[in-house]
């Protein structure tokens, strides 16, 4: 099996949007700075953005609320390839293809998409994508590293990744630091 990954791009404050993110303004205002690194990628950041996932990502796990806003950007072509997308919702749904990408939604809890998720990926990794995601599987211990793609920028509002986490501390074992002129991309273990 796999491993839980947190993969997210994230300000050096700690915000993964910025302020007033909505559908059409899925980054929030002034968010979109926190991935200027994918749009004009580095050496680095291409192996990190699109060859090493590529060869480990299985599947990937988000919640209703990033779908819904990132949907409309995200048009016919999702940035997933085939990877199977399970979207976790209170609102059923059934299966939806966009291109190669198939969208599963999933009403019967978190433990389940992340069952379905790990099923689908085999021995490949499985992606949470979002901030609440990220949260829930956090705070349910469930999150095995954390790839964390640090912007240089402080958004001072947003979207915060690291709330609701509950109000024990965790222990991090750095795996890698990999500075780019846009951006930090980091690897943690989470200590168990």
């Amino acid at each position: 099996m796999g491993k839980v990954i947190v993969d997210i791009s994230m300000s050096l404050d700690g915000f993964v949007t910025g302020p007033n993110d909505a559908k059409g303004n899925g980054l929030g205002d002034g968010g979109r700075v926190l991935h200027e690194w994918a749009f004009n990628p580095t050496e680095e950041d291409n192996l990190l953005l699109f060859e090493e996932p590529m060869q480990t990502l299985g599947s990937c796990v988000l919640g209703r609320r990033t779908f819904d806003i990132a949907e409309e950007a995200w048009g016919d072509n999702p940035p997933f390839g085939p990877t199977p997308v399970f979207v976790l919702t209170h609102r059923p749904h059934e299966p939806l293809n966009r291109g190669v990408t198939t969208f599963i939604f999933v009403t019967d809890g978190m433990e389940s998409a992340l069952k379905q998720a790990q099923a689908a990926a085999g021995d490949k990794n499985v992606s949470l994508m979002g901030a609440s995601i990220s949260q829930q599987y956090l705070h349910a211990g469930l999150v095995d590293e954390m790839e964390l793609h640090v912007a240089n920028v402080l958004l001072g509002a947003g979207r915060p990744l690291f709330v609701n986490i509950g109000d024990k501390p965790f222990t991090l074992e750095r795996l890698r630091v990999i500075p780019t002129p846009a951006v930090t991309h980091l690897r943690y273990r989470v200590v168990r």
